[in-house]
């Protein structure tokens, strides 16, 4: 049973996780919560919960919803507000009559709906609900208040620190400005959104672990090895490998420029090199393996056609390799030497293992091998459901090693 709230309005919460979602027609918009005491402000920056920061003491952003885990919520927190604000690199400049953003909140079961009055003073960003404690339990209330200082302006009123130039915090993650030299992606949000809106959630989701790594502004040629053995069958089929690169784009429009991933299959040789990118991306995987054999697994073959065809790039920038497999390898011998003749490369090699762990021996192996000019590749296993595991820990896993191979590789004179 779903319920309307009107503004003023407020309804019991159901003691567990409640769901707040926000929309706006026509109009990409930026979704916050802001964790306030009872004094009407944060305890620390750290309560505004955004795009570069989603998730503080139980209450997590994810896309367009923020979800609030009630009983984990520190007793300091009094109420949590929920915030809407447009989108910088959107077209809309100000909330209207035809794109005031609505709410849902999902509370155990039962759904209220909060559509407020049109904005008309040319707001930019606004709250649409707030969480609040009372009487030993929670509360949602309809609020509905805008601001037309922008996110900055409503930050600063509850007690965030803004930049100097009056941004709000970390501009540079949602595809803003922000000050002065501030670290940006490759390619802007706004790019995105224009030419692979379905790929917007990814390519956020990237940027966050990018950020928690520090290496926002960093670029870095994104590779994509696919491995095309028998046994990958089902991967294929249920969309793994497909979804696989499409995270793979959404990480390289953070680190490249030209929305392009260079795409190698492999099984016990080079089956095919293509390219996936943003203008082509949906279904192509499909597409494109279908035409081709099953065969083996060797590693070695599609390790020197990534390694010919970045040196036949000519680029400037370092290669980043998501190297994906179900398997140990038939030339065990051949992707060690290698592997260790491309520790003088500019190219960081991370791979990526589908299916059961004892299948994967050798290539956990390869994230500790010796006789390396430096340590150019990480591991981890995604286990055999990989679509199970959330975009945002397959970014934080394929970043845990990449920012320290850029440290050793400057220092060593790998990366010039």
């Amino acid at each position: 049973m779903t319920n309307a709230l009107a503004k003023g309005g407020n309804a019991p919460l159901l003691a567990g996780n409640c769901k707040v979602t926000l929309t706006a027609r026509q109009t990409e918009i930026d979704v916050c919560a802001v964790l306030l005491s009872q004094d009407g402000k944060v305890r620390s920056d750290d309560d505004l919960v955004f795009y570069n920061h989603s998730a503080q003491d139980g209450v997590v952003l994810d896309g367009q919803s923020v979800s609030a885990d009630l009983p984990v919520v520190p007793g300091a927190v009094d109420r949590i507000v929920i915030v809407a604000s447009i989108d910088p690199q959107g077209s809309a400049a100000c909330f209207n009559a035809d794109n005031t953003p609505q709410a849902v909140i999902d509370s155990g079961g039962a759904q209220l709906t909060f559509s407020p009055p049109p904005f008309v003073h040319r707001e930019t960003a606004a709250v649409l609900v707030e969480l609040y404690r009372r009487a030993g339990g929670w509360k949602v209330r309809a609020v509905g208040q805008g601001w037309d200082t922008g996110l900055a302006g409503l930050a600063t009123d509850f007690g965030v620190v803004v930049d100097d130039d009056g941004s709000a915090p970390d501009a540079a993650a949602t595809g803003t400005s922000g000050s002065a030299g501030a670290p940006m992606p490759a390619i802007s949000l706004d790019k995105v959104q224009r030419s692979a809106p379905g790929l917007v959630d990814l390519y956020k989701a990237a940027h966050v672990s990018l950020a928690k790594n520090r290496v926002v502004g960093q670029r870095a040629a994104v590779y994509l090895v696919l491995d095309h053995s028998g046994s990958m069958g089902g991967f294929y089929d249920d969309g793994t490998v497909q979804h696989l690169a499409e995270q793979a784009l959404g990480l390289s429009a953070n680190l490249d420029d030209d929305g392009t991933v260079p795409l190698v299959f492999f099984s016990h040789e080079v089956d095919l090199i293509t390219d996936i990118s943003l203008g082509n991306y949906q279904g192509r995987v499909d597409r494109l393996h279908k035409v081709l054999d099953w065969g083996g697994t060797c590693y070695a073959p599609a390790m020197q056609a990534v390694i010919d065809h970045f040196r036949a790039s000519g680029s400037s920038d370092p290669a980043f390799v998501i190297f994906q497999t179900d398997g140990d390898p038939f030339d065990r011998r051949e992707t060690r030497e290698l592997l260790r003749q491309a520790s003088s490369l500019p190219i960081f090699w991370q791979f990526v293992g589908f299916g059961l762990s004892r299948d994967l021996r050798f290539l956990r192996s390869l994230d500790t091998l010796g006789d390396r000019t430096i340590d150019n590749a990480g591991y981890f296993g995604a286990g055999q459901h990989p679509r199970r595991r959330s975009d945002a820990d397959l970014y934080d896993r394929l970043m845990k090693e990449f920012p320290d191979w850029l440290v050793t590789a400057r220092a060593a004179g790998v990366i010039r």
